[in-house]
């Protein structure tokens, strides 16, 4: 068989792994009811700890009330909580719950399943083998 073809293919299989993780994933934090822009926005949300409406509005160059109404349905999706501010209770900070923070951080969490898949199929001298191969690509 041709070596090209070969690592193709084997890279293909390895790739299908990949997407079968994420379809696991999407299932399991109802990722499907998110567009692609709303995860985006998750994924700005998660390198905030302390962000309010108005410095979301800023921060996505949105309007306050398109911020409001995303904020709304992120709620009912539990992808964030709005908490008041013990100093000024007129204040609220939005921050991400657990499944909010799993969304945000979707490409790590589908690697780790993918390595997790391969530690499963792999001895100690395989993945030692494999690492340093892969370490060859970077």
């Amino acid at each position: 068989m041709d070596v090209n073809k070969e690592l193709y293919d084997t890279y293909s299989e390895l790739m299908k792994i990949k997407g079968e993780c994420s379809c696991k994933l999407v299932d399991e934090f109802s990722m499907s009811e998110l567009t692609l822009r709303q995860i985006e926005y998750i994924k700005k949300f998660d390198q905030y700890e302390y962000v309010t409406t108005s410095k979301l509005a800023e921060i996505l160059d949105l309007s306050k009330p398109s911020v409001t109404e995303m904020i709304k349905k992120f709620i009912k999706l539990d992808c964030i909580y709005k908490q008041k501010c013990h100093e000024d209770g007129r204040v609220y900070y939005i921050h991400l719950t657990d499944k909010g923070k799993c969304i945000a951080r979707f490409e790590d969490l589908t690697i780790k399943k993918v390595v997790s898949r391969i530690m499963e199929s792999l001895d100690e001298d395989e993945i030692n083998t494999l690492i340093t191969l892969l370490s060859k690509v970077k």
